[in-house]
C-alpha cells in the first residue's frame, strides 16, 4: 500500500508514491515514481486545482490509499481549507483537501510543507526532537516533539519567516528573496557566481548568513532545539554561509545555547515526501506500531 505525496512549494511541485509499512511489520518507506514539475505561480484557484488534478491523476495506480500534502502556508487541520499561503495566494481560503477527495474518491490530508519536512528529518534520522527550516521561496519551520509533530491550533507553529525584522520580516532576508531583492537575479545564480570565486556574491552570502543567524537567535529562544535541519533550495549553499551564520550566533547567542547545538543541511531529497506519507499515515490513526527507516 502506498500514498502519492506532494509538496508544493512556492515555483515547484514534488509528486510521488510513498510505499509505508504494513501495520503488522516494520520494513522501510520507499519513494517511487518522483516527478518535479514548475508551478504555475499566476493561476487563479481553478487553474491550480486542474494542474494539481493533471499531476496527480498519472500517479495513481491500485495501490494508492490516499493523498498528502504538504503546502506552503497554514491550514485548518478540520476541513483542509488553506489559512494563509504567501506564495500561491490563489489557495487562500480554499477547500483544496474536500476538492480532491471529491475528485479521486480518496482521503485528502494537508499540513505545512516545512511541518513535513520536519517530520520525514526526524523519521529518516530516528530523531525525537529536532527542527527543520526550509529556506526556499519563503521561509518556513517544523518542530518535531517526542517524535510527533506539533502543528500548532492552526498549523503555524513554524512560522518564523513571519517574524518582524529590519524593514520587513524574516523571510525577506533570510530566503531566495534576498537575493532577488539584493542580486536582482535568482540565488541559484549568485551562488554559481560565488562558486567561481565572485567577490561580491560571496559578501551577499557572508551578509545572508548573518541574517539567518538572527532567525536561527530567535528560533533558540522559542524552540531551545537540539539539532537544526535547513531544507529549501537556498541551503544547498551552505557553505558558502555557514562561518558567517556562527560567527554571528557566537556574538549573539550565550554559549550555553550554542554548546552541543547542530546545524546542518538536509541530504534527503525526499524528506518532505517521507514526511507527507509519516503524517497521512498518523492522521489516519495507523501510527501505534513500530515503523523503520533506512
Amino acid at each position: 500500500m502506498s500514498v502519492l505525496c506532494l509538496d508544493l512549494g512556492g515555483t515547484k511541485l514534488a509528486i510521488g508514491r510513498v510505499a509505508y509499512p504494513d501495520k503488522h511489520e516494520t520494513q522501510t518507506y520507499a519513494v517511487a515514481a518522483i516527478t518535479r514539475l514548475p508551478v504555475p505561480q499566476q493561476a487563479d484557484y481553478a487553474g491550480m486545482l486542474l494542474f494539481l488534478i493533471q499531476a496527480i491523476e498519472p500517479q495513481l495506480d491500485g495501490s494508492v490509499r490516499g493523498i498528502a500534502i504538504g503546502v506552503p502556508g497554514t491550514v485548518s487541520l478540520q476541513n483542509g481549507t488553506l489559512l494563509e499561503v504567501m506564495n500561491l495566494p490563489c489557495l487562500i481560503g480554499k477547500p483544496l483537501a474536500v476538492d480532491l477527495e471529491a475528485r479521486f474518491q480518496l482521503p485528502v490530508s494537508l499540513n505545512n510543507d516545512a511541518n513535513l519536512f520536519a517530520l520525514g528529518e526526524s523519521v529518516l534520522g530516528n530523531k525525537r526532537n529536532l527542527l527543520g527550516i526550509t529556506l526556499g521561496t519563503g521561509v518556513g519551520a517544523g518542530v518535531v516533539f517526542d517524535g510527533r509533530l506539533y502543528s500548532g491550533k492552526h498549523c503555524a507553529a513554524g512560522e518564523i519567516g513571519c517574524f518582524p525584522y529590519l524593514d520587513g520580516i524574516m523571510e525577506h532576508y533570510c530566503s531566495g528573496q534576498f537575493f532577488r531583492r539584493f542580486a536582482h537575479c535568482p540565488g541559484e545564480q549568485v551562488r554559481a557566481r560565488a562558486l567561481a570565486g565572485d567577490t561580491d556574491a560571496l559578501v551577499l552570502f557572508q551578509r545572508f548568513g548573518e541574517h539567518l543567524a538572527e532567525l536561527i537567535y530567535q528560533t533558540l529562544l522559542a524552540y531551545d532545539p537540539a539539532e537544526i535541519v535547513l531544507g529549501g533550495s537556498v541551503s544547498q549553499a551552505f557553505s558558502l554561509f555557514n562561518d558567517a551564520l556562527w560567527q554571528r550566533l557566537a556574538e549573539r547567542a550565550d554559549v550555553s545555547r550554542l554548546e552541543g547545538l547542530s546545524i546542518r543541511p538536509s541530504t534527503e531529497a525526499n524528506a518532505a515526501l517521507i514526511g507527507a506519507a509519516h503524517w497521512f499515515f498518523q492522521h489516519q490513526g495507523e501510527s501505534n506500531h513500530e515503523m523503520a527507516v533506512a
